[in-house]
């Protein structure tokens, strides 16, 4: 038990001391309220058990034959209140409360703090393959501009005109006749070139 509630133990002579005085005291109350008339009965009861204890006052000396007493005065007393200690109720004892262990706690911050970076791995691996795509794209668009302008460029040089140009450029001429050969006998004959 805690030092809080521990109660001073008391001497037993002084409790008896105590209790004779406090009997003494509700005597002479009892008397003073209720009289000489029954002194043994007590007052639990009514008006008189919460009235303060008075002391009686004495009468003053007659000084003359035709004065009638007056009326006792009662002194009254007030006697300071004692407070009762109540021992205190034992209060049941609180449910135990589980805290979290910190190895538990520690992993589930752990796991978030993975889990987060992981997201943020997987998104940049993501934004990285949708630039390469992009730029494979970009390429891919370049390349079929190439393409299309060779093609163009090829066309232009199979012409006739173009074939003849350039044929007259490595310094090549025109025959005058032009010869054929025809199988199976392997017949030749001749042909002037202006009669195509």
């Amino acid at each position: 038990m805690s030092d809080q509630y521990r109660r001073a133990q008391a001497d037993p002579d002084e409790i008896i001391k105590a209790a004779r005085r406090r009997a003494r005291a509700a005597s002479s109350r009892r008397r003073g309220l209720v009289g000489d008339a029954d002194e043994s009965a007590p007052v639990f009861e009514g008006s008189l058990a919460v009235q303060p204890a008075a002391a009686p006052v004495e009468a003053p000396h007659e000084t003359a034959p035709h004065e009638t007493p007056a009326a006792p005065q009662r002194e009254t007393v007030v006697l300071p209140r004692t407070r009762t200690e109540t021992k205190p109720q034992a209060k049941p004892a609180p449910e135990p409360v589980e805290v979290p262990r910190p190895a538990f706690v520690g992993g589930v911050l752990a796991l978030v703090v993975a889990g987060i970076f992981g997201l943020l791995v997987l998104n940049t691996v993501i934004n990285e393959d949708a630039y390469r795509l992009q730029e494979l794209r970009t390429q891919a668009g370049e390349l079929d501009q190439t393409e299309q302008a060779l093609e163009d460029e090829l066309s232009q040089l199979d012409t006739p005109g173009n074939l003849q140009a350039m044929a007259e450029t490595y310094g090549m001429v025109q025959p005058e006749k032009v010869t054929f050969l025809y199988l199976p006998g392997g017949e030749l004959v001749e042909v002037p070139r202006d009669e195509e």
